[in-house]
């Protein structure tokens, strides 16, 4: 049973392991280091290399520091240091020595012990060396773990000054930049060989970093002899204990695939999977951008509803596949005959539509429906057969019928009808109302 005084007593927190064979000189060390603070330390006591090694060899929990002697009865100076290296599995190790000699020190200290002590050395003194040994092991490890990090990630990784000039960059950065090693340090971020461009302004970017100690934005990173990528950049201020600023971090991840990614979906949520037109609601979208740009420039545009004359016979006769391929080659006529800045639609079926802008006037309209009908007027060639199609087409246009989206279609819609009761490969202007 313990008593009290056993029970209130701290657990020692630092495990020394002694190889010293001198046992006055163990009983003095034991001496020492007998102390009731919180970071107290335990010993443990072995005389000779073999046992040191064979204690970690097989012990379950491992020392946190090795006070060793160079002189032992198996082992002699520095091939001690260097043994005890080897099999401390990087365990701290303090020497301590009756050789007081600045050349053995030198030496001691380059083959990797943290400290050397002479023998003679005041108990506040070991203690001291022993707790900055494990003090600094773990700011080394925590360095090299850091280093090795930094090293090994995929993410890049750039370090700034306080004047935003790099002073160091990781593997991976150079990798995600298509960059070959070279000399970047000094230079700014945006001056770099893989030019940097960043969606808004580096300058404003900045700012907002030095100003609120973080910032992001995506960069566009081209480089001639490389792929063209897109990198996600986070920044962060590095702060000293006293609150300045010391310097900054940026950190760059390869959104490239993920951009593509976004990009398709895009694409195909905007777009008619068959001939690649713009859909039903890229369209409106257009069509909404049209008529606010009529309004705020004063200028006018025709909206044009198309319907192919007979179309379904295709479908019946030839097949789904011929009707298609028969869409797909309506699209590219349409197209190849009006402006590259004019709105080529697939509504629904084999209904189309056309945003023409600058139509002034229903003679402009008109001349743009002819160019358009005279193209699909010509044979389409395919391996089930040669089709021969035509088309009904209303006109509106705004200002002069509407200048909203609905009654715009609406009135164009309606034109188109108008034609189709007049018969195939007519065009009809719309009634203003």
């Amino acid at each position: 049973m313990l008593d009290a005084d056993s029970e209130s007593r701290p657990k020692p927190c630092h495990n020394v392991l002694l190889v010293e064979d001198e046992p006055g000189d163990v009983a003095l060390i034991r001496l020492y280091l007998q102390e009731k603070s919180m970071d107290a330390f335990s010993l443990e006591v072995v005389g000779s290399l073999a046992e040191a090694t064979q204690l970690l060899d097989q012990s379950r929990s491992l020392p946190d520091v090795i006070l060793l002697d160079l002189n032992l009865p198996d082992s002699e100076g520095m091939v001690t240091l260097l043994s005890m290296r080897e099999k401390s599995m990087d365990i701290p190790i303090v020497v301590l020595t009756g050789i007081d000699d600045t050349r053995w020190i030198q030496t001691a200290l380059r083959s990797g012990a943290q400290d050397y002590l002479v023998k003679g050395t005041d108990g506040r003194a070991l203690r001291k060396a022993l707790r900055y040994a494990i003090v600094r092991h773990e700011r080394d490890q925590t360095a090299r773990l850091s280093e090795a990090v930094f090293n090994i990630t995929d993410t890049g990784i750039m370090m700034l000054d306080r004047q935003f000039l790099i002073h160091q960059y990781n593997p991976a950065f150079l990798r995600l930049t298509g960059m070959q090693q070279t000399n970047a340090v000094g230079q700014t971020p945006h001056s770099l060989p893989c030019e940097f461009q960043v969606l808004g302004s580096w300058d404003l970017l900045l700012q907002e970093l030095q100003d609120k100690g973080a910032c992001a934005d995506e960069l566009h990173c081209h480089k001639a002899d490389s792929m063209d990528r897109v990198l996600s950049m986070r920044a962060h201020a590095v702060y000293t204990s006293d609150g300045y600023i010391s310097g900054y971090v940026m950190v760059f991840e390869d959104i490239t695939e993920r951009k593509k990614a976004q990009e398709a979906l895009a694409y195909q949520a905007t777009h008619d999977g068959l001939t690649g037109l713009p859909n039903r609601t890229l369209f409106y979208d257009r069509l909404n951008q049209a008529i606010t740009a009529a309004e705020r420039y004063a200028t006018a545009f025709a909206l044009m509803y198309i319907d192919l004359d007979a179309f379904k016979p295709v479908n019946d006769t030839l097949g789904h596949a011929a009707g298609d391929q028969v869409l797909v080659e309506v699209a590219r006529r349409i197209q190849s005959v009006v402006r590259q800045s004019d709105t080529v639609a697939r509504l629904s079926g084999d209904e189309f539509a056309v945003i023409a802008g600058y139509c002034d006037d229903a003679e402009i309209a008109f001349a743009v429906a002819e160019k358009i009908q005279q193209s699909l007027q010509l044979p389409v060639s395919l391996p089930q057969g040669t089709v021969n199609i035509s088309a009904s087409i209303g006109i509106s246009c705004c200002p002069a019928h509407a200048q909203d989206a609905h009654y715009l279609v609406k009135a164009a819609d309606e034109a188109m009808y108008q034609a189709k009761r007049l018969g195939q490969g007519i065009c009809v202007y719309a009634t203003e109302s």
